[in-house]
């Protein structure tokens, strides 16, 4: 009578209570949840970098200088007249004298300053096609007209938050593979102890005519699929932590980018537990079958 139908099909080979299972899977869910964390973070950081780019490359700002007070109103009107002309399609929009000082606060405090202080009119062009053009060609034109004035294209506030989202995109990349390399470590350590915690069911397997593919692959499988059990639980945790974390946030004041994800950010998530299965999956097969080899140079 042929007993191999009492064994169940799945029946696994490699005890799992020798390795600690449990444990090793917390442990990577938890550099998995903060690998989420990074990866929604940097891609956020790199939206709002883009979005805020599109603004600047999308407006400017003009200084009008006026020694004469009494000229003032004549200048205004005629460089409003002339940024009209010129870009028909802009919004332009004067600061009014109030608002000017407001934006003066920061710097000299909340004193009263006086009513003559010689404060440069600011003017704003919004573009609606993000129009690109030369600021010193667009100061010599206002110079032509009898107008003093500094035109600020954003270039360098554009740059600036070029470099900072570029380090911030740096900064989450080189987590990623600190967490990686923990992942892989952490997976070549927990190989290492299975092994020598199950030496006599490795020993009955060689005997039996298993070979050391067969036998890594055993490791391979394991060690797979508790990453992607542990990758997928700290991209869950991850993501409900960004969202309670947006909710929370103070749009106005908040320091933190805007933490919405898309569909493109799920994508990046379902590939970042992937990539833990991987990573612990290549560690054990590499860990188990450089052990198997010293073991079979041993004996």
């Amino acid at each position: 009578m042929d007993n191999r139908a009492d064994i169940p099909s799945a029946y696994p080979l490699l005890n799992t209570r020798h390795d600690n299972a449990r444990t090793l899977i917390t442990v990577l869910a938890i550099m998995t949840f903060l690998a989420s964390l990074a990866l929604v973070f940097a891609l956020s950081a790199q939206r709002l970098k883009s979005n805020w780019q599109d603004e600047l490359r999308s407006s400017a700002t003009i200084q009008i200088m006026v020694e004469n007070p009494d000229m003032k109103a004549l200048k205004i009107d005629t460089a409003t007249a002339f940024l009209k002309a010129e870009f028909p399609n802009a919004s332009i929009k004067t600061i009014q004298t109030a608002e000017a000082k407001e934006l003066l606060t920061p710097w000299l405090g909340s004193v009263n300053l006086p009513e003559d202080l010689p404060i440069p009119t600011l003017m704003t062009i919004d573009f609606e096609d993000q129009k690109t053009f030369n600021a010193s060609d667009l100061k010599s034109k206002l110079s032509a007209e009898g107008i003093i004035a500094d035109v600020d294209d954003h270039s360098r506030w554009s740059d600036q938050i070029s470099r900072t989202g570029s380090g911030l995109l740096a900064s989450a990349i080189a987590l990623l593979v600190l967490i990686f390399l923990a992942c892989a470590a952490v997976s070549a350590f927990a190989t290492q102890a299975a092994l020598s915690a199950q030496r006599n069911v490795i020993r009955v397997l060689i005997q039996v005519g298993a070979s050391d593919n067969f036998i890594t692959k055993l490791f391979i499988w394991q060690a797979g699929k508790r990453g992607l059990i542990s990758g997928f639980i700290g991209v869950l945790f991850g993501t409900i932590v960004s969202i309670i974390a947006n909710l929370k946030r103070n749009t106005e004041t908040s320091l933190i980018p805007d933490l919405t994800m898309n569909w493109t950010d799920a994508l990046w998530l379902i590939c970042l537990a992937l990539c833990i299965s991987l990573i612990c999956a290549v560690a054990a097969g590499i860990t188990s079958l450089r052990l198997l080899h010293e073991e079979n140079r041993r004996s």
